[in-house]
């Protein structure tokens, strides 16, 4: 099969130049297939390895590699400027739903993270995907999010798929396979690599409508992310942040310049043209938030220690949720660090 031969082979070329893999690029411009290319490098490298043993141990590890031209190559990434020729995956990209970019500073603050739980969690009903870039801070926190509360999410690698970065996230790698997919332009075998991951954000924002910063410094991988997707001509959104917090001066100059300030999950959906459900006291909660709102009784105030005491989880997790009941105005906090449902 002629297509089979051609995803062989540009496996092999990826392979080839793992090491130095921007020279791909200038290197098949001077080929007019990737038999012609093989050929050559194999002339010029002596490269000794067998294009179909690589090819077979992407399929022992079930990884699949899409050239541009397939039927299941994302349709919102063929668009963009420089796609790439072919991507890995492993798990399920999901196509039929709403892909939106959720990325922002590894040192996220805790108005950071309680914010992405928010959004994420209250995206989940709304068949939004989510999309990031397994690093740590609110990547990390928006992925775990998805996969804690049953929504699909995908990770973009800066490197193989056999190569998680960081180390720490392997574990929640693994999970985000069986609730989306792992994606990749880099072949097994290949490196993180601090030019990579500038990068591979084009391919962030490529996969998604939309891309939305949480928190994100001046000099920040998450702005990289924003500004290719303002090149790709999609929808930037950008969640606001004190004045005095340096992990916000990112985010508030881009609602300066023009981004979609998010102070509700609604700010998001309205661009997707999706109707916000009506809200109640159930419809939008996941499972620990109904856990934590079920332990009132109307009128009757209760304390972070007796709602730790009562559900066994630590204050640390019950304050967290206890914020986002709080701003889905289910309860409200009142004087002597007490909690009541409204």
């Amino acid at each position: 099969m002629p297509h089979q031969k051609e995803k062989i082979l540009l496996n092999a070329l990826n392979l080839a130049f793992r090491d130095n893999f921007l020279q791909l690029a200038s290197f098949l411009k001077n080929f007019s297939s990737y038999s012609q290319a093989w050929r050559k490098l194999s002339f010029l490298k002596k490269i000794s390895f067998s294009p179909q043993d690589a090819w077979q141990e992407l399929e022992k590890k079930q990884i699949t590699f899409s050239l541009l031209k397939d039927s299941d190559y994302p349709a919102l990434l063929k668009e963009i400027a420089f796609p790439p020729r072919g991507i890995y995956y492993q798990g399920n990209l999901f196509p039929q739903m709403i892909p939106l970019a959720v990325v922002g500073t590894r040192k996220v603050s805790d108005y950071g993270k309680i914010v992405t739980e928010k959004i994420v969690q209250e995206l989940i009903p709304y068949n939004i995907l989510i999309v990031s870039g397994l690093a740590q801070g609110v990547d990390t926190i928006a992925h775990y999010t998805a996969v804690k509360n049953g929504g699909k999410t995908i990770a973009v690698l800066g490197a193989g798929l056999n190569h998680i970065y960081p180390a720490s996230n392997r574990k929640l790698a693994q999970k985000i396979i069986h609730q989306g997919a792992l994606v990749s332009e880099y072949p097994l075998g290949t490196t993180p690599y601090p030019a990579y991951f500038p990068w591979r954000n084009r391919i962030i924002s490529g996969l998604s409508r939309g891309t939305l910063v949480i928190e994100a410094p001046k000099k920040s991988g998450a702005l990289i992310t924003a500004n290719f997707a303002l090149e790709q001509n999609r929808e930037v959104f950008a969640v606001p942040g004190s004045i005095f917090n340096p992990n916000s001066e990112g985010t508030n100059k881009l609602i300066q310049e023009g981004a979609k300030l998010v102070s509700l999950v609604q700010d998001i959906l309205e661009e997707f043209n999706i109707t916000l459900k009506p809200p109640s006291s159930s419809s939008l909660l996941l499972e620990e938030e109904s856990k934590i709102y079920n332990c009132f009784s109307p009128g009757i105030p209760l304390t972070i220690d007796k709602i730790a005491e009562k559900l066994k989880l630590s204050p640390a997790d019950i304050l967290a949720k206890l914020s986002i009941l709080e701003l889905k105005g289910l309860i409200k906090s009142i004087a002597g660090g007490r909690y009541l449902r409204i």
